[in-house]
């Protein structure tokens, strides 16, 4: 990391003596002036809900040693003990991983997809794997019910960490208490290791995902399943996170463990040949895997594709929802990549869920001069059948 030039720490001081110290991890000027104010607003928040003696040699004493903490390299995240997702705001503590926008706009615009359909069931199922802090469950429930009200969600995020399932169910609680949260519906959380094979031994308290079903009575078919698993490899992660971040996040939630193949990438991709094996068996129709990369995302989609259950599979860019400004390949590997920015996710889909995302539905194919006729006949009503679908 490139040193700081003296002019901007002597620019840094003269605004602020407390600004310096900030430049190490922001690297900006501005950034650090935004930090600054940041910390400044959570102490007065602070000393404002817990009256002390001392008074503004308190609060001083309080900012120091939050800036000190900061200039170490510890998230401003853990901090301040909250991050928004999407539009949550949701509570952060250290040995849970850090809720990222990239994956809130992935939720937001799988739930936009899909809460406008008009053959939706009246309950929808939404399974969420690896939730850490709870934030997918509960983006999701936010944003569906700010369009629609009149389905049951029934919504359930599974880990392995007890700090994860602890922190996940603090945020629901808090969540309840916003006078805009829709109370409808239901979330739960409930632990379980998703790479323990279902018919192995119980290792140190730890449930397959499936025995875990059973014993806490959950249901064994899903609609939806989302994932933002750990994908990073042990390279990688020296390569292209930050001091920050392995500092200080759980590294449980970045890198997969250890097993039996040494090879870098394939340890990376542990989880998604599992999670694709646990999609099929609770027969979810819609799949949303978090990646790191495009290349690890077509790795992804050739797993998926290989099942042959899915009708569809899709790349997503970090923003899927926008239009490429320039043209890197819509089509690579035979798979579609949306958006706009890095590659994020790869969606999977399968059956008549095709409409709910505004797919073509399978197994109906219309040529062009079909379609002509069909349009040039529009008091022609007709019904095709194919595999059990009528149009």
């Amino acid at each position: 990391m490139p040193r700081l030039p003296t002019s901007l720490l002597r620019e840094a001081y003269t605004i602020d003596r407390l600004l310096p110290a900030l430049l190490g991890p922001c690297r900006d000027l501005r950034a650090a002036r935004n930090e600054l104010r940041w910390l400044r607003e959570h102490v007065n928040t602070i000393a404002a809900a817990r009256p002390a003696r001392g008074g503004t040699l308190a609060k001083d004493a309080l900012l120091r040693d939050l800036v000190r903490q900061r200039a170490s390299g510890k998230p401003l995240q853990y901090i301040l003990g909250t991050e928004y997702f999407g539009e949550l705001e949701i509570m952060c503590r250290p040995g849970v991983l850090i809720p990222r926008q990239d994956t809130a706009a992935s939720i937001s615009h799988l739930v936009c997809s899909i809460r406008n359909a008009q053959s939706l069931p009246s309950e929808l199922r939404v399974l969420d794997l690896c939730t850490g802090t709870g934030c997918i469950p509960l983006l999701f429930h936010h944003e569906f019910y700010s369009a629609r009200d009149d389905i049951d969600l029934r919504i359930l995020g599974v880990d392995v960490s007890d700090t994860s399932l602890n922190l996940a169910a603090h945020n629901l609680k808090r969540m309840r208490k916003d006078k805009s949260w829709a109370e409808k519906g239901a979330i739960g959380f409930m632990k379980a290791d998703v790479l323990l094979n279902p018919f192995a031994d119980q290792k140190g308290g730890r449930l397959p995902l499936k025995r875990a079903f059973e014993t806490n009575k959950q249901l064994q078919s899903w609609d939806i399943l989302i994932s933002n698993p750990p994908y990073i490899s042990p390279s990688a992660y020296w390569k292209t996170t930050t001091r920050s971040v392995r500092g200080f996040e759980p590294k449980l939630a970045l890198v997969p463990p250890p097993h039996s193949t040494t090879a870098d990438t394939e340890r990376g991709d542990t989880f998604y040949q599992p999670l694709l094996h646990i999609a099929r068996d609770v027969e979810a129709k819609i799949v949303l895997l978090e990646i790191a990369d495009l290349e690890q995302a077509l790795r992804v989609a050739r797993m998926a594709r290989e099942l042959r259950i899915f009708d569809g599979i899709e790349i997503w860019r970090d923003q899927p929802e926008q239009t490429p400004d320039t043209t890197p390949s819509s089509t690579q590997g035979g798979f579609s990549i949306l958006g706009q920015g890095n590659a994020r996710s790869v969606l999977c889909w399968r059956g008549a869920v095709a409409s709910w995302l505004g797919k073509p539905t399978p197994g109906i194919s219309l040529d062009d001069d079909a379609h002509r006729l069909l349009k040039s006949h529009g008091n022609f009503t007709s019904s095709f059948h194919t595999n059990g679908l009528s149009i």
